[in-house]
């Protein structure tokens, strides 16, 4: 009976230590774990950033643009406006010329 109390208790000590050696197991992959996602969160934060200067370096480039197009469309206007002005005044004179 002795014999068997103490084949139990090695049995059982034996489980254990395997229980803590799983448990020291399970927590370095927990820890591994944690280190990969603030890694992952540390990589795709840098992406997004990177993204979102192309992004804002494109729509700055975009409205510049347009702020050019903008102007050049009011400088030819304001001289067609001038041509129209000037062909007026020249077909007002030649007309009080004839009469």
């Amino acid at each position: 009976m002795k014999l068997e109390v103490l084949d139990m208790k090695k049995k059982f000590d034996s489980r254990v230590d395997e229980l803590r050696k799983q448990m020291d197991d399970y927590k370095k992959n927990n820890d591994v774990m944690e280190e990969l996602k603030k890694a992952h969160q540390k990589e795709l934060a840098a992406y997004i950033q990177e993204h979102n200067k192309k992004y804002n370096e494109l729509l700055k480039e975009k409205l510049n643009m347009e702020d050019s197009l903008k102007a050049q469309h009011e400088a030819e206007k304001a001289q067609l406006n001038k041509d129209w002005d000037k062909k007026l005044k020249e077909a007002i004179e030649k007309v009080r010329k004839e009469e």
